[in-house]
């Protein structure tokens, strides 16, 4: 199990990754993602974001699978963390986010968490900081994380 710079060849497997658990987003789990969230789910969107220098993008790997994806703006901001469903509670996110938050060092994260993902966050150490917010069917928790000390 290693954690390593996503690259152009892990592209098909991160967008599929995300993709199979998009749903946990939506607030009627059988209803179709909104067509601008699913804009951002593109192959072409997660290579924009890959040669973007304002993001950090890694990849968790067990042997060929991709089972774990965390991208970062370099503000601070948590763009995307999500972990195969098969391998959720193994501690991946957890290894994934405190990798990031070396390579990232900021006084403050931010983040736009799924109403799924909102206790992962809490282990964090984030908190919420704003009401829930709902966009076409898609719930997401305002939260941040003050590094202590």
């Amino acid at each position: 199990m290693t954690i390593e710079a996503a690259k152009q060849h892990h592209l098909s497997e991160i967008k599929a990754l995300v993709e199979s658990l998009a749903h946990y987003y939506l607030e009627d789990t059988t209803a179709p993602l909104p067509e601008w969230f699913s804009n951002t789910l593109t192959e072409q969107s997660f290579e924009d974001r890959l040669n973007n220098p304002d993001y950090q993008n890694w990849v968790y790997r067990s042997g060929n699978e991709v089972l774990g994806y965390i991208a970062m703006k370099n503000d601070g901001h948590l763009y995307h963390l999500f972990v195969a469903e098969h391998a959720q509670g193994r501690g991946i996110a957890r290894q994934l986010w405190e990798h990031v938050c070396k390579l990232v060092p900021q006084q403050t994260y931010t983040l736009r968490s799924s109403l799924y993902a909102v206790p992962v966050y809490r282990k964090f150490g984030f908190i919420e900081t704003d009401a829930t917010g709902f966009k076409d069917g898609i719930g997401f928790q305002p939260m941040t994380y003050t590094v202590s000390g």
